[in-house]
């Protein structure tokens, strides 16, 4: 599915968090891995460091996207209320158009806000791998026969 499909309608919003749900348990699983400590080797950061990277790349234009058609949809939507309420001639709050705005993206801020959560996670692991990369490399650098 082309990333423009997936905001084109509520299935299509279940769809996408269906079609991530693995990069999203992918970073899930790194995090509890850095969180229990477990990650110490090079090997191991430089395996982190790619996997973030990926899951990065991938969820980056989603979120990307996921913004454009938020705002766009809230904007759309704020503007045929206005104009259906002037041809009435009915009162217009903003305000209250807002809240009526806000509401009809509720779907599509969740799954930004999924998206936004995960790309940020994605983000804070590839600074923490790349920074224990560097202190293992100067570690190794001064300390000759460690093994790597």
């Amino acid at each position: 599915m082309k990333i423009a499909e997936y905001f084109q309608s509520e299935e299509g919003l279940t769809k996408l968090i269906q079609d991530y749900t693995e990069v999203f348990t992918l970073l899930d699983d790194i995090s509890k891995q850095l969180l229990a400590g477990i990650v110490s080797t090079v090997d191991e950061y430089k395996l982190i460091l790619n996997q973030a990277t990926g899951a990065y790349g991938t969820l980056e234009p989603l979120y990307s996207m996921s913004i454009a058609v938020k705002e766009n949809e809230e904007l759309h939507f704020y503007v045929n209320m206005k104009r259906e309420l002037e041809t009435k001639g009915e009162k217009v709050v903003a305000a209250s158009l807002d809240k009526e705005a806000s509401a009809s993206v509720a779907n599509i801020r969740n799954v930004r806000n999924v998206l936004e959560g995960y790309v940020s996670v994605s983000e804070k692991i590839i600074v923490t791998a790349q920074t224990q990369l560097k202190q293992l490399a100067n570690d190794y650098k001064y300390k000759p026969g460690e093994e790597k």
